[in-house]
């Protein structure tokens, strides 16, 4: 029986899968990529063409902070939440992204899930360290990343329509994506694989050098949780956690008189989190908490690494959606630095 056979049948090799699966990956990423660019501008347009907005009027466009916001979470929506399903349905491929792995463990307890998600808050803010460090390395040589906006008003609001917009749409759209799709496409080939691949990819999306680094390590932090649970519900609150985090800290910000006693609340913040998160993997290592194992997918192809980097990192689609990430995230140096 050859290569080609198994079981009376034919079947196609492991390489030449991965191939496959990474141009689905990667079209799927490169599609939602170029929406996402687009999708903002061309809703203003059809609203501006329509009279509705006058576009040289404001940073809001005339709308106001929350009819800016709204108008921009349905851009948002568009760009990020229907290029995978809808490139899943035209390559016929049945994916539930909130479906639990076929490697899921038994039922996982209310504390686990409590203590892992206290454990990849602070991880979170370690990748906020770890981020400020690269910036400020780049700085040194003139590469400045692009100023972040901010749509947030001091007023309840505003500030709960940017929870809406900046932390729960992105943990719901953006974990469906990465690791309803992504990441569950590429697990047969390996946790470690899938992971880095669909980590590389979360960050690259996000298309500027400040937030790269930091979205490819809470993209691990993610991944890993719906890897140990087999659910992609936890990799979703802690997204979630994380943005809340980032606008709550933000929004008190605005109360503060200088940026001297702002910074002075974010460590203290953030310091008080790494102490609960390092307890918490304590605890969770004391009682050898199966939520801190990874299960090894039953399907797992055995590939080598070289295989897997040729076969993957080699597909048409992938090397053509890392090209373009890039170049935007060029892009927004040349223009925001």
């Amino acid at each position: 029986m050859n290569d080609w056979q198994q079981n009376g049948g034919y079947y196609m090799p492991p390489t030449r899968q991965l191939r496959r699966d990474s141009n689905f990956v990667g079209i799927a990423v490169l599609t939602q990529i170029i929406l996402l660019q687009l999708s903002f501008v061309l809703v203003i347009f059809a609203l501006w063409f329509s009279g509705i907005i006058e576009v040289q009027n404001d940073q809001f466009y005339g709308l106001g902070n929350i009819g800016f916001l709204v108008i921009y979470s349905f851009a948002y929506i568009i760009g990020m939440g229907l290029p995978a399903p809808i490139i899943a349905a035209i390559s016929r491929r049945k994916i539930n992204p909130f479906s639990k792995l076929d490697s899921a463990p038994g039922e996982i307890g209310f504390v686990s899930v409590v203590l892992v998600l206290l454990a990849g808050m602070a991880i979170c803010v370690f990748a906020n360290f770890i981020t400020s460090y690269i910036t400020f390395f780049l700085s040194q040589f003139g590469i400045l990343p692009p100023e972040m906006p901010s749509y947030l008003e001091n007023n309840i609001p505003s500030f709960i329509m940017n929870i809406i917009v900046f932390a729960v749409l992105p943990a719901i759209l953006e974990e469906m994506v990465y690791r309803g799709y992504v990441l569950r496409t590429l697990l047969k080939y390996g946790n470690g694989f899938a992971l880095v691949v669909s980590s590389l990819l979360f960050a690259l999306m996000h298309g500027n050098l400040q937030q790269i680094p930091f979205a490819f390590i809470v993209g691990l932090a993610c991944g890993y949780l719906m890897i140990s649970t087999g659910q992609i519900w936890p990799a979703m609150m802690l997204h979630f956690l994380n943005n809340f985090m980032s606008t709550l800290l933000q929004y008190a910000g605005m109360s503060l008189d200088t940026e001297v006693q702002s910074q002075k609340m974010i460590l203290l913040v953030f310091a008080f989190i790494v102490m609960l998160g390092l307890t918490s993997l304590l605890i969770l290592f004391g009682r050898s908490d199966p939520i801190i194992r990874l299960n090894r997918s039953p399907n797992s192809l055995q590939l080598t690494n070289g295989q897997k980097a040729s076969s993957s990192l080699l597909a048409p689609a992938i090397i053509i959606t890392i090209a373009i990430a890039i170049a935007l995230t060029i892009l927004s140096i040349i223009w925001g630095g």
